[in-house]
């Protein structure tokens, strides 16, 4: 996460990318027919651990590193960005990423995610 934290500070958002892209080229470390959960539950407890003690890690920086960390493990998945607009909250209008995995969320599940009106859905390039 502090990679792409500080790629996002540092580097086009493209760059940033294409070095995830390459990162995330699946390993041999997923065995075949290994089942989904057992990789993303691992996942997810890693982004949360690390989440919660880099306090500069956003929804986005966590979406982004969760997405090369699944496809690096072998599974297809995709981060979703979205807005919600007049929420309950102080703000006019939130914005949230997060990883969607075989049409589940994956990793940034939030309270009435529902509510978030998709923008864009970043695929593998």
């Amino acid at each position: 996460m502090a990679f792409v934290w500080i790629g996002l500070r540092l580097l086009r958002y493209s760059t940033v990318r294409q070095v995830l892209d390459h990162y995330a080229r699946p390993s041999n470390a997923r065995s075949a027919g290994q089942p989904h959960s057992n990789v993303i539950g691992p996942v997810r407890w890693a982004i949360t651990a690390v989440a919660a003690r880099f306090p500069l890690a956003t929804c986005l920086v966590q979406a982004l590193a969760a997405d090369a960390m699944l496809r690096r493990r072998g599974l297809g998945s995709e981060v979703c960005m979205g807005v919600r607009v007049g929420s309950k909250s102080a703000m006019p209008i939130e914005a949230h990423a997060w990883v969607e995995c075989e049409g589940a969320v994956a990793i940034g599940a939030i309270e009435q995610l529902s509510d978030f009106e998709v923008l864009t859905i970043l695929r593998p390039q």
